[in-house]
């Protein structure tokens, strides 16, 4: 229904043609439906907005129709006056019991900030187990030391074996994320910044895609990113506190592929 209201392609959908989809005759009740989806007054509904404004359809318009929200504030976890109380950013649970986001610039802040951690937290999801599947079989192959920690556990600051790490490699970590942090610095911040935007996208798998599978993606990029950041913190303890691997500790998961 978007992509139909949308004529143009423009990703939005603005008054001309909410008209041309509901007729003329029905200036009133288009304007009040404009005011009523258009949530930052640019004049036009985007995807996100037509989102909201489905969900307001469908579960009245308090909180922008969101239950998570309404519930969160419902149990004390979001003050009713908190910028996530009604709000488009894909992803809003209206978790923010201690009231960090004080506006949309902090919002935005810390949303930037939990998509980096969310992102880094999904290779380390996906490297932990693997180094200690592959490490010991890289080692023997080439001759090399294991460099795994005590237990076959990959290096951590709970499981040791830090110091057995070459210092090259953290050097080109940190000069390698000074990089990308310096492009991020450098990207125009303007009212339509996404957060979390780097511009990489070299398999085109988000440019060029419509409004609604674009917003699917970001969702999902974030979902996965949380739960990788639990999974990662998952790991660290499961091994300080078993004295073993993850892969051993869950077999089923790691070598049954094996």
């Amino acid at each position: 229904l978007f992509n139909k209201l949308d004529a143009d392609g423009s990703g939005s959908i603005d008054m001309a043609e909410l008209k041309a989809a509901l007729g003329n005759n029905l200036s009133a009740e288009i304007q009040a439906l404009m005011a009523r989806g258009d949530i930052d007054g640019n004049g036009v509904i985007d995807y996100a907005e037509y989102e909201r404004l489905m969900n307001m359809q469908r579960f009245d318009d308090a909180q922008g129709g969101n239950l998570y929200v309404r519930n969160a504030i419902k149990f004390g976890l979001l003050k009713p006056d908190s910028v996530l109380a009604d709000c488009v950013m894909v992803g809003n649970k209206g978790f923010d019991p201690l009231n960090c986001a004080t506006s949309m610039d902090a919002l935005k802040n810390y949303r930037e900030a939990e998509l980096k951690h969310g992102r880094l937290a999904m290779l380390a999801a996906a490297g932990w187990p693997v180094s200690e599947l592959v490490q010991p079989y890289l080692a023997k192959m080439l001759g090399q030391p294991d460099l795994l920690a005590a237990g076959e556990k990959a290096p951590s600051l709970l499981n040791g074996g830090l110091d057995r790490v070459n210092p090259v490699f953290f050097m080109a970590i940190i000069i390698f994320t000074a990089t990308v942090e310096s492009v991020a610095f450098t990207r125009t911040r303007g009212a339509d910044y996404i957060p979390g935007d780097l511009g990489f996208d070299p398999l085109r798998l988000y440019t060029g895609k419509s409004e609604p599978v674009k917003r699917d993606l970001e969702l999902k990029e974030l979902n996965n990113g949380r739960l990788a950041m639990l999974a990662i913190t998952a790991y660290a303890y499961e091994e300080f506190l078993t004295k073993a691997s993850v892969i051993q500790d869950t077999p089923f998961l790691f070598k049954s592929i094996l």
